[in-house]
């Protein structure tokens, strides 16, 4: 454990593996501790290593050991290396549950393979262990960001029709989707039917929609979205006033005085 805490998880993976190479059991609290310190210390190779060791040392692996792993790899987006111990989970008949698909389809929705995400949630649907609302965000997502909007709004409508209520993170999503995609209009009225629908944004929803009014030269509507943000009581952030400097900025591009002529009078000028 010191070895772990002072960042020197291998170090004390190699200690751990000698300290139990001679016993013939292992225990099961040990184990798991050390699993957990190498997948937060983003050591991979070594934690699918300790996962093989396991069943020899007369512990039975399960789901959440698995989904610890499988979290670490998604981090890093070593998406392969979850493939692979997936099939080898479900050899050794371990079930995946919904924390299993929701882990899978975020990482393969962070790297852009959209058919593989699709398939876990096929797969999911079709088995004992059905979608919650943090699945659909996840697929969603994935779907949304890799510019297939139709399918991701379908998908939204379909949760809904399926008795899932949208969360904050489920219009947040969809906004900056169609936000980044300059759909203005949809990403303005999703928020307007996530305030309509009881859904009270917070600053990261603030955020998304700024950002997207500002970015298509929106500025009085931005700046109306801002003094919305004030009323309700949010506190702006950094990225806010990121923002904020922005739409300052491109006021003063555009600003204009007049300026005497000695052929038409007076004309409009760029500063």
């Amino acid at each position: 454990k010191s070895l772990c805490k002072s960042g020197h998880a291998s170090e004390a993976h190699n200690v751990f593996c000698r300290m139990w190479s001679s016993n013939e059991k292992g225990d099961r609290d040990a184990f798991v501790s050390m699993l957990e310190a190498l997948c937060n210390a983003e050591k991979t190779a070594e934690a699918i290593d300790l996962l093989h060791i396991m069943p020899e040392k007369g512990i039975a692996t399960d789901v959440g050991m698995y989904n610890m792993v499988f979290s670490a790899l998604g981090k890093l987006k070593q998406v392969s290396f979850i493939s692979n111990l997936y099939d080898k989970m479900k050899a050794n008949g371990v079930v995946p549950d919904v924390f299993t698909y929701n882990i899978m389809i975020s990482s393969f929705g962070r790297v852009g393979l959209v058919d593989k995400a699709r398939e876990l949630f096929e797969e999911m649907e079709a088995s004992s262990c059905q979608p919650d609302v943090v699945t659909y965000n996840s697929l969603i997502n994935c779907l949304g960001k890799n510019g297939d909007l139709d399918e991701a709004h379908m998908l939204f409508k379909e949760m809904q029709e399926k008795g899932y209520d949208p969360d904050v993170f489920t219009y947040s999503i969809l906004i900056e989707c169609f936000g980044k995609f300059k759909k203005v209009d949809m990403a303005c009225s999703l928020f307007d039917k996530m305030i309509a629908e009881g859904c009270i944004p917070n600053i990261v929803t603030y955020n998304i929609l700024l950002d997207c009014l500002e970015r298509r030269g929106k500025t009085a509507e931005a700046h109306k979205l801002y003094e919305t943000l004030k009323q309700q009581g949010l506190t702006p952030d950094s990225i806010t006033y990121s923002i904020l400097e922005r739409l300052e900025s491109r006021s003063q591009q555009t600003a204009r005085i007049r300026k005497p002529s000695r052929v038409t009078g007076w004309v409009v000028s760029p500063v």
